[in-house]
């Protein structure tokens, strides 16, 4: 799954359960369990075995998640000040939700290529719901959908 919904579910946990005993860990958890949903997002462990690294494009559509992801984690936080306690657990809900990927990305392009990352990449790849690009994106729009309804409590 992108960056962005593992981001915002979150920023979702951490915004419905401010206890970060309870939403830091759940926000971790969510990341394998999103992943079991069929989604798209870039073969980067694909790309990597055929070219021994990720494409360009590939690189490209990370770097643009990631930033997206960045200011979208930050902006959901920044609706919680001035509780500046339960903006920082957001935060780091945020980052949590998304450590695994962060984990990976040190395998995939800094070419750290360790025993514990290559098994680390072969159980997540192993348990990532694919789906066509189209369905897959509709998915995970979904998910930052219904994530935000939420957040907003609707």
């Amino acid at each position: 799954m992108l960056e962005l919904p593992h981001t915002v579910v979150g920023a979702t946990i951490a915004t419905k359960i401010p206890n970060p005993l309870i939403s830091l860990p759940l926000a971790f958890l969510s990341h394998f369990l999103l992943d079991l949903i069929p989604h798209w997002n870039p073969s980067l462990y694909s790309e990597t075995k055929k070219f021994g690294k990720p494409t360009q494009r590939s690189t490209q559509f990370v770097v643009l998640d990631t930033i997206l992801s960045l200011g979208v984690g930050f902006f959901i936080a920044s609706r919680a000040l001035p509780n500046i306690n339960q903006a920082i657990i957001i935060v780091l809900a945020c980052f949590t939700s998304v450590v695994a990927d962060v984990v990976e990305g040190f395998y995939f392009f800094l070419g750290i290529r360790t025993k514990f990352l290559e098994n680390f990449i072969k159980f997540q790849h192993r348990y990532q719901g694919k789906a066509p690009i189209i369905p897959g994106i509709i998915i995970q729009v979904v998910v930052i959908f219904v994530s935000f309804l939420l957040i907003t409590n609707y």
